[in-house]
């Protein structure tokens, strides 16, 4: 999502990545404490996001699963006085921050959730996250769960 930094400038709203979740250290409890808080504030710069923490990803591998869980109401999107992150690049872009995921052994789920239904969202979402793209209606989220048990048990 995007932050606002609370600036009284026009940049005031920067791109955020919020890791809910790790496993290793984590109480499931946390989740559901946090997301509470959680406030959208605009636009979509997930390829940017996932680019600013390739690093601190966990690869899978035989004896430990990996997932990255994304959840987006939008094409990739950031702009400001310095950026102009949209359309096809982003979209290019953030199909290969997600590659670099699968390639290092992660499983990927992405949701797409929203209560629209608009052809040329659905065709980016598709185009980015190919068979791991997920459409969610925002009023029906047991849709997520039977996703994720699903592949969960893929392996």
């Amino acid at each position: 999502s995007t932050h606002d930094t609370g600036s009284r400038r026009n940049d005031s709203y920067v791109p955020l990545i919020l890791i809910a979740y790790d496993s290793r250290v984590d109480n499931f409890n946390k989740v559901r404490n946090m997301f509470a808080h959680i406030k959208v504030a605009g636009t979509t710069p997930e390829g940017l996001c996932f680019e600013s923490i390739q690093k601190d990803l966990i690869p899978g591998n035989s004896n430990q699963d990996s997932y990255f869980i994304n959840f987006s109401d939008g094409q990739p999107y950031y702009g400001d006085k310095d950026i102009n992150y949209s359309g096809y690049e982003a979209e290019k872009h953030t199909a290969k921050m997600v590659k670099n995921m699968r390639d290092i052994g992660m499983s990927v789920l992405s949701y797409f959730i929203s209560d629209y239904d608009y052809e040329d969202d659905h065709k980016s979402f598709k185009n980015m996250y190919g068979d791991d793209a997920q459409f969610i209606n925002a009023t029906n989220m047991m849709q997520v769960a039977k996703t994720m048990n699903k592949k969960f048990l893929e392996k």
